[in-house]
């Protein structure tokens, strides 16, 4: 009676650790890469902030059809805006997009 005790002590001990390896093995065998890519956008508007809002959307817009999301993408650099009339501004922006494949 000793002996079976033993032995399926053994057994449910080998099986529980073949158990966990085979988990950590699938777990740390998995690789992960990414990739990136810039979007320009441009756009006009009546102030600074109207054409800069509108180079973004056109940015993101660009992004989207490429198959990002938005909340993958975040502004790089510093917004390129200039005045072309007393009434009409131009702005040129850059976004960088990443997304885990």
């Amino acid at each position: 009676m000793k002996r079976s005790f033993v032995r399926l002590t053994l057994a449910f001990t080998a099986a529980l650790g073949l158990v966990g390896l085979g988990g950590v093995g699938t777990a740390s065998a998995g690789t992960t890469a990414y990739s990136s890519q810039y979007f320009y956008g441009w756009g006009t508007g009546s102030s600074t902030w109207t054409a800069e809002n509108s180079a973004y959307n056109d940015a993101y817009m660009k992004a989207s059809f490429a198959g990002y999301s938005r909340y993958m993408c975040n502004p790089v650099g510093i917004p390129f805006t200039r005045q072309m009339s007393p009434y009409m501004y131009w702005s040129d922006v850059t976004v960088l997009c990443t997304k885990w494949t």
